[in-house]
C-alpha cells in the first residue's frame, strides 16, 4: 500500500516537472520571439540612400505623358502678401512638412515628380511616415540637394518620425505658416496650406517599387500622384514665367495654367531680402543642400 502511494506520488511530481518545463520553454519561446520580431521591409531602408535606379525611374516617370490634371486640387489655392521669394533671380519654393506625417508621405511623390522636370534630385533618402500613421513609402528631403535652372526648392522636415523637432524653418517663412503640413509656398505669391492628395491610405501596403509601377500604370494611386504632380508643375510654370516650355507647354498643365490668377512673373528687382538659418548652403550656381546654413539670399 505504501509502495502503490509512493508510486502515485512521484508521478505527480513527474507531472508538475514536466508542466513547469513546458511552460519554462513557452515562456522562452515568447521572449524569443518577442525580442526577435521581423522588422518590415519598408522600416529596414528607412535612412537608406535612394538606388541609383530608383533615381532613374523617378525621372522617368516625371516624362511626359503627364497623364490626368484635376483643377479642383488647387480650389483653395491662397495667393501670398509681400514680397517674392527669390535667390539669384530663380523664385523659390518652399515646403514645409515632417517626416511622420502621411500626407505629406504622399505628396511628396507628386513633389519629386514635378520637380524633376524643371531640375534634378540627389542625395534622396528612403523613409515611411510615423508606423501609427500607416507607415507609407515615400522619402525625405533631409540633406538632400535639387539642381535647376529655373528654381530653388528650400524644403524643411520641421518633425521626425517619432515626431521630434528636426529642421528649423527660418523666421522669413513663417509668416504665412499657419502650422499644418504639408505646406507649400510658390515664390510667396501662391500658397497650399493643405494637401494636395486626400487619401494617403492608397498607399497602404505598397513598397516603392509598387508605388512606381503604380504611377507607370496609371491606375487609381499612379493617376492621384500623377494629378498632384501636374498642379505643383502648374504652379511652377506660373512663378517662372511658363519657363521651360518643354514643360510648361504640355497639355496636361495649360488644363491647369489657364485656371489659376495671372500675375507678372517674379523678377529680381522685386524680391525679398532672405536671411535664413538652418536651411540651406550653395555648392555650385543654383544647388542648394537641406538642412545647412546659406547667407547669400538676395
Amino acid at each position: 500500500m505504501k509502495a502503490h502511494v509512493k508510486q502515485r506520488q512521484q508521478r505527480r511530481q513527474l507531472t508538475i516537472l514536466v508542466a513547469v518545463v513546458i511552460v519554462g520553454i513557452s515562456l522562452a519561446a515568447g521572449i524569443y520571439v518577442a525580442l526577435n520580431l521581423p522588422v518590415s521591409a519598408l522600416d529596414k531602408r528607412i535612412g537608406q540612400p535612394v538606388t541609383s535606379s530608383d533615381m532613374t525611374t523617378l525621372s522617368q516617370l516625371a516624362n511626359p505623358p503627364y497623364g490626368p490634371s484635376d483643377a479642383t486640387m488647387l480650389a483653395s489655392l491662397k495667393t501670398g502678401t509681400g514680397s517674392p521669394y527669390l535667390s539669384n533671380g530663380k523664385p523659390i519654393l518652399v515646403y514645409i512638412g515632417g517626416e511622420f506625417c502621411p500626407y505629406c508621405a504622399i505628396v511628396r511623390w507628386s513633389m519629386i515628380l514635378a520637380l524633376s522636370r524643371f531640375g534634378t534630385f540627389s542625395n534622396l533618402h528612403y523613409t515611411t511616415s510615423a508606423n501609427d500613421e500607416g507607415d507609407y513609402a515615400t522619402f525625405t528631403f533631409v540633406g538632400s540637394t535639387y539642381q535647376s535652372n529655373y528654381i530653388v526648392f528650400q524644403p524643411y522636415e520641421q518633425e521626425d518620425r517619432a515626431q521630434a523637432p528636426l529642421q528649423t524653418v527660418p523666421s522669413n517663412y513663417t509668416a504665412e505658416f499657419t502650422g499644418g503640413y504639408p505646406f507649400l509656398n510658390f515664390g510667396n505669391k501662391y500658397i497650399v496650406a493643405y494637401s494636395l492628395l486626400s487619401d494617403p491610405g492608397l498607399l497602404a501596403g505598397k513598397n516603392w517599387t509598387q508605388i512606381m509601377t503604380s504611377i507607370n500604370a496609371g491606375d487609381t494611386l499612379g493617376s492621384q500622384i500623377k494629378m498632384g504632380a501636374n498642379a505643383i508643375t502648374a504652379l511652377i510654370c506660373k512663378i517662372t514665367g511658363n519657363d521651360p516650355t518643354s514643360v510648361c507647354s504640355n497639355s496636361s498643365i495649360v488644363a491647369l495654367t489657364d485656371t489659376l490668377v495671372s500675375y507678372n512673373p517674379l523678377s529680381t528687382s522685386s524680391g525679398s531680402v532672405l536671411l535664413l538659418s538652418d536651411a540651406s548652403f550653395t555648392v555650385s550656381p543654383g544647388t542648394f543642400i537641406s538642412g545647412r546654413d546659406y547667407s547669400g539670399w538676395n
